[in-house]
């Protein structure tokens, strides 16, 4: 039995919403919501770091990474790329006007239209520690 495709248009705007709702939201409850609409509720979250499962664990996560770099915002660094029910984006971090200092790609599975698997890949090494 095969998935049921999912359209590049929903894909497309749920790997904006998981860079700029979600890991760029600094409004906790702003985030949450955003989270409950971008990913499935048994979430795989990959990172250079860890896996971890669940909007909880995302939610820490992202919040966990903007606190400890105030002024720092995320900017998609290219289009979405999409293939059948996955996307990728390409994405920057760094200080809001400055330059990026971090680079990166978000790959996204996408399952009945939210993210049910997501793998975060770090330009570089494999872990990176910011301010």
């Amino acid at each position: 039995m095969t998935t049921p495709k999912e359209t590049p248009s929903k894909i497309t705007a749920l790997m904006k919403s998981n860079l700029l709702s979600v890991f760029n939201e600094r409004d906790p409850l702003a985030r949450r919501a955003a989270i409950e609409a971008t990913y499935t509720t048994g979430l795989t979250f990959h990172d250079p770091d860890a896996t971890t499962y669940g909007h909880d664990a995302v939610d820490k996560l992202s919040g966990g990474l903007l606190d400890k770099n105030p002024g720092w915002v995320f900017k998609p660094d290219g289009p979405v790329f999409v293939s059948y029910n996955v996307g990728m984006l390409k994405w920057v971090f760094g200080p809001e006007g400055g330059e990026p200092l971090v680079k990166g790609c978000d790959i996204a599975e996408v399952e009945g239209g939210l993210i049910k698997v997501l793998h975060v890949m770090i330009e570089g090494p494999s872990s990176f520690e910011v301010v």
